[in-house]
């Protein structure tokens, strides 16, 4: 019998129907950081024009090698400093934390925008009886992430935000899945995954004995790292497909009766 469900966030909860181009994101960024090292009294002028350029780079390149290795996550905290500090900036702890918020844009500036029918479905589940969490892999948690799951109503349907930047893990790695079913008190056997990347939510999923369930992403819209628009290939293959979040609630294993 399944008592919880635990969904991804990007391109499962969420897509971005509406991504700013290129060039006003970097213009944003370089706004905000300017507007950060002017507070410290320090021009942003020569080569710290290109200080978000950097952090960007460092954060790629680090998260694409934790997806290649180990799955640890890497501390972008740490990173941020060390870039900061390539620039002749030797950052105390809070303006390092500074400089990583004034980095991270916020999913509305990038038009994250529920899917039509994400609360309806999250209200369903939750008044069958289900325990919801999400996992989800994040450069950026705290405070001001979990305010803006508020923003967006899913506060009341999510018991439990596992991030990866707040455990220290990358799916598919398990850790970051048994924090999860930890902090809801399940069992991995009693639980349903949803997500949009086979690699990471799919096999992650089943490795532990989930139920795992691939929400195939939108096809014609950018999506985050690690979502998967193909046709399921190879070993990784899920227990359901579904094309839209409604469905969960037509399939077996979760609508009994």
């Amino acid at each position: 019998m399944i008592s919880a469900v635990l969904f991804d966030l990007g391109d499962t909860l969420w897509h971005f129907p509406s991504m700013p181009p290129h060039v006003l994101v970097r213009e944003e960024t370089v706004r905000r950081i300017n507007d950060v090292l002017r507070r410290w009294g320090i021009e942003p002028e020569g080569p710290l024009f290109f200080l978000g350029r950097d952090i960007r780079v460092a954060v790629e390149r680090e998260t694409g090698e934790a997806y290649r290795t180990d799955h640890v996550s890497p501390d972008y905290v740490d990173l941020c400093a060390e870039v900061a500090g390539s620039f002749g900036l030797r950052l105390t702890e809070e303006q390092t934390h500074e400089l990583w918020d004034a980095w991270n844009l916020g999913g509305r500036f990038f038009g994250r925008t529920l899917f039509p029918d994400a609360l309806d479905t999250l209200r369903w589940l939750q008044e069958h009886g289900l325990k919801l969490g999400a996992v989800t892999d994040r450069a950026f948690g705290g405070p001001r992430f979990m305010a803006e799951l508020a923003e967006y109503g899913l506060e009341p349907y999510l018991q439990e935000v596992t991030i990866s930047s707040n455990v220290g893990y990358l799916k598919p790695h398990p850790r970051i899945f048994q924090h999860a079913l930890d902090a809801l008190a399940v069992a991995a056997e009693e639980t349903v995954m949803v997500g949009d990347s086979l690699r990471c939510d799919v096999a992650g999923a089943k490795a532990l004995g989930m139920v795992a369930v691939w929400k195939r992403p939108p096809l014609d819209e950018p999506t985050e790292l690690g979502a998967d628009k193909l046709d399921v290939e190879g070993e990784t293959v899920p227990d359901y497909i579904i094309d839209n979040l409604w469905e969960l609630t037509q399939l077996p294993v979760l609508n009994h009766g």
